[in-house]
C-alpha cells in the first residue's frame, strides 16, 4: 500500500463491513481485515493480485461500475477451506491519489438466509408448539386418573405375580407416557440467568455425555478462549446443547467420525429484528449421515423425527431454549454431515 492515501485506509481498515480496492488496472490495491477474513485469504498475497482471481464471473466488464454502482446479489464462491458461501458486492467507482479505481463492498449472506427462514418458520412452530402443549395438558388428566386406579387395584385384588405383572405394565406405561408429556411441554420453571463462561458450560455437558460416547466417536474442540461471560440460564442451557450433542452423536454411530465444538464471536449481529453489538456462535458439526431432505425444514417442529425411536422433542425444545435467550438455532447439512450453529447474544454488564 503507497504511503499517499493512509487515511483512506485507516478508515477502511478499522471497518466491519467487508471492502477491497482496485486499482486502475484492475487490481487490488488494498484489502481490509473483514475481507480478508471472509474470503479467507491472506492480505499480503492478494495485493497486486486481478480481482477476477479472487472473485471470478462476479462482473463480465467491472468498468460498467464507472457510471453506476452494481450490486450482485447470491454470488456464490468456494472457500479455501472447500465450503461455499454466498455474497452480496456492491461495485462503484472510486477516487484515489494514485488515480482512478473501484471500492468492492461485500457481506456474506449465507447466515442471513439461513437466519430468514427459521425466522419464517417461527409463526408456524410457535402455533404447533401451542397445539402440542393443549393436547399434553389434555393427555395429563387421564393419565393420573389410570395411574390412580392401577393404585387402587393393587390394594383391592389378591397379592400374586401376574397381577403384580399386568398392574406393573400399567404404571410404568403411564408414567413412561407421563415423563413424554412432560418433555413435550418443555422446560416449567422460570428461566434463572446468570453469567456464565460457555467453555465451563460445554465441558459440564462433555462430561454428562463421556460415557454414552462410542469408541468410534472422537471430540474436537476449538474454542475461542476471548469470549465475554454470557446471561444465560445454566440448566435449561445445557438441555439444549445436550440434545443437539446427543443428536450429532447418534448421527455418526454406524461410521463414526469427528465430532467438533466450536466457538466464536462475531459483532453487529442482527437476530430476528434486533441487532446485537456481539453475538456467540457455537458450531456443533458432526461427520454423520446428515438431515434427511424430506424433514429438513421441519425439524424443530414437535413429534418430527428421522430416527425410528426419536420424538422428536430434542430439537424443538432446545430451540424454545434458545428464542427464550433471544437467541437461535440454525442448521445445515454440509458435504461432511450437518452443522448446528447456535446464536446467542452476548449482553453487556449494566455497569458497563
Amino acid at each position: 500500500m503507497e504511503k499517499t492515501n493512509n487515511t483512506t485506509s485507516d478508515i477502511l481498515s478499522g471497518l466491519t463491513t467487508a471492502v477491497i480496492l482496485l486499482d486502475q488496472n484492475e487490481n487490488v490495491y488494498f484489502i481490509n481485515i473483514a475481507a480478508s477474513e471472509l474470503l479467507q485469504l491472506s492480505r499480503s498475497k492478494i495485493i497486486g493480485v486481478s480481482w477476477r482471481y479472487i472473485l471470478p464471473q462476479l462482473l463480465e466488464d467491472i468498468k460498467r461500475a464507472e457510471t453506476i454502482s452494481l450490486t450482485t446479489h447470491d454470488y456464490e464462491i468456494s472457500l479455501p477451506n472447500g465450503e461455499k458461501t454466498y455474497l452480496t458486492c456492491t461495485i462503484s467507482i472510486f477516487y484515489m491519489e494514485t488515480g482512478q479505481g473501484w471500492l468492492i463492498e461485500m457481506s456474506d449472506t449465507k447466515k442471513l438466509h439461513q437466519i430468514a427462514e427459521e425466522d419464517e418458520r417461527r409463526h408456524q412452530y410457535e402455533a404447533s408448539k401451542l397445539l402440542v402443549k393443549t393436547l399434553a395438558h389434555e393427555v395429563k388428566n387421564p393419565l393420573a386418573g389410570i395411574y390412580g386406579a392401577a393404585q387402587l387395584l393393587r390394594k383391592r385384588i389378591p397379592d400374586n405375580e401376574k397381577s403384580n405383572n399386568f398392574l406393573n405394565v400399567i404404571t410404568n406405561e403411564v408414567n413412561r407416557l407421563k415423563n413424554l408429556v412432560d418433555r413435550m411441554l418443555g422446560p416449567s420453571k422460570h428461566a434463572t440467568k446468570e453469567r456464565c463462561n460457555i467453555h465451563d458450560l460445554l465441558n459440564y455437558v462433555l462430561g454428562v455425555i463421556e460415557n454414552e460416547k462410542p469408541y468410534n466417536i472422537s471430540i474436537r474442540l476449538d474454542y475461542d478462549p476471548s469470549i465475554p461471560n454470557v446471561l444465560i440460564d445454566f440448566e435449561s442451557m445445557v438441555q439444549a446443547i445436550l440434545n443437539i450433542t446427543q443428536n450429532a452423536m447418534q448421527a455418526m454411530e454406524k461410521h463414526g467420525g469427528l465430532l467438533t465444538i466450536k466457538t466464536r464471536i462475531e459483532s453487529k449481529f442482527t437476530l430476528g429484528n434486533k441487532n446485537f453489538p456481539l453475538v456467540l456462535i457455537l458450531s456443533i458439526i458432526d461427520q454423520g449421515e446428515g438431515i434427511p431432505k424430506d424433514i429438513f425444514d421441519n425439524i424443530f417442529y414437535p413429534m418430527v423425527s428421522s430416527k425410528k425411536q426419536g420424538t422428536g422433542l430434542g430439537l424443538p425444545v432446545a430451540q424454545d431454549i434458545l428464542r427464550n435467550h433471544q437467541g437461535l438455532i440454525v442448521a445445515s447439512n454440509e458435504k461432511t454431515g450437518t452443522v448446528f450453529n447456535i446464536y446467542l447474544p452476548i449482553e453487556k454488564e449494566k455497569n458497563e
